[in-house]
């Protein structure tokens, strides 16, 4: 799942536009997780964190080939989340499984957000429209004050 080293092996994507991707889509993530505008210095920080853990995994990969993908994907969730849990509590979990689907997929924000709104069942205007045989019905969460809270 992580990350998705064909396209950057085969050309079709470079690192210059997988940040620039990375950094637009966690600056719109994080203002929705937490609720505030200005969440420059959060992306900075988790952004570095990723590009620091991209470059050890790269330069393992030269000089061993192939790291084994497992270890650096359960690294890279370690690492992500250590760093991404003192601002968003306990929506640190969906923020790194959501981290970890985008840099897969390998698209940019844009077909990105058209894959996941058709998996959703919503067209381009946002109308939903009706699966019989599977519907997907987005959750709404309604914060309170213990929200937030470790358990």
């Amino acid at each position: 799942m992580f990350p998705n080293w064909s396209l950057i092996e085969s050309g079709r994507v470079d690192w210059g536009t997988i940040l620039f991707w990375l950094q637009s889509w966690l600056k719109r993530e994080l203002q929705a997780l937490m609720q505030e505008e200005d969440v420059d210095i959060v992306v900075h920080h988790i952004h570095g964190v990723i590009e620091s853990f991209w470059t050890r995994i790269e330069h393992t990969r030269v000089v061993l080939k192939k790291p084994a993908e497992a270890y650096w994907q359960d690294n890279f969730r370690i690492a992500i989340t250590e760093a991404a849990k003192p601002f968003l509590l306990a929506r640190t979990d969906r923020f790194v499984n959501e981290l970890e689907l985008f840099l897969a997929s390998g698209l940019n924000i844009e077909a990105y957000d058209a894959v996941y709104m058709q998996r959703l069942g919503w067209n381009t205007s946002g109308s939903i429209t009706t699966n019989p045989v599977h519907q997907v019905v987005p959750f709404l969460h309604i914060f309170d004050v213990g929200f937030d809270q470790d358990e």
